[in-house]
């Protein structure tokens, strides 16, 4: 191996080691802290190590020491190194589904795996449709959200008339995803991995997480999917992870 090994990419023979997670407040990295303390929870993984960082208070960004993780210092990132070479560089894996998949191929012995091909198929769709659809339309109508409360105020009655009907417009388009959510969850099927806790799970929890913290969700035309959220709330798992982020959708832990 170099000493700049390949982002998201093991090139080892070794099993890795005990993973490092850079955690940003308010972000995705909640999917990654959720699923690390399942892994523990459940004796897979015996600890992890947390790297937690806080937005600026005056720009929201990441700060530039997230980058010592990976170079583009966007959250979550997690390192690891071979677990028989603790001192190797640590190889970085970034993009949230990417590290989840890596927590799932090398740590979780199937633990979120499903033996029926029909939810292995259905796990993977809606990984794909939390990253894209859901997650899009989210941020595309949280951005038309924060944008005038960010604005100073001698602007602000002039960028609010402009951004909150695209805002409106924006939130509307998330109707037909939610619909299509709960029309997917049964008693049979809870999760969106299918009858039990999937991948797809850890990928949906942020932008539902956000859209209902923003109400841009309506919980009684949803039930189902309220239920789901409902129970993921409830379990001891997320809520360690929330409170090791720190603070999330504005509150903290």
């Amino acid at each position: 191996m170099t000493s700049q090994p390949q982002h998201n990419y093991w090139g080892y023979d070794s099993a890795p080691g005990i993973p490092t997670v850079y955690s940003l407040t308010d972000s995705g990295s909640i999917r990654v802290l959720w699923a690390l303390e399942d892994l523990v929870e459940k004796g897979l993984l015996e600890s992890y190590n947390l790297k937690a960082f806080e937005r600026s208070k005056t720009t929201a960004k990441a700060p530039e020491s997230m980058k010592e993780g990976f170079r583009l210092g966007t959250a979550p990132i997690l390192t690891v190194s071979p677990a028989s070479a603790p001192d190797e560089p640590p190889t970085p894996f970034v993009e949230g589904r990417l590290i989840l998949q890596f927590l799932s191929d090398h740590y979780a012995k199937g633990l979120w795996d499903s033996p029926a091909p029909e939810d292995q198929a259905r796990n993977v769709f809606f990984q794909e449709f939390a990253g894209t659809t859901v997650s899009t339309l989210t941020s595309l109508t949280l951005t038309m959200d924060l944008i005038p409360e960010a604005t100073p105020w001698p602007l602000k009655p002039l960028v609010k008339l402009l951004f909150v009907p695209l805002m409106s417009v924006f939130k509307g388009k998330l109707v037909v995803p939610f619909k299509f959510l709960e029309d997917t969850l049964s008693e049979d099927k809870p999760w969106f991995g299918g009858a039990k806790l999937g991948l797809a799970d850890f990928c949906m929890i942020f932008p539902l997480d956000t859209c209902v913290a923003r109400r841009y969700f309506d919980a009684a035309k949803y039930p189902k999917v309220a239920q789901w959220h409902k129970t993921v709330h409830e379990m001891p798992t997320y809520q360690r992870a929330v409170k090791k982020m720190g603070e999330y959708n504005g509150i903290k832990s």
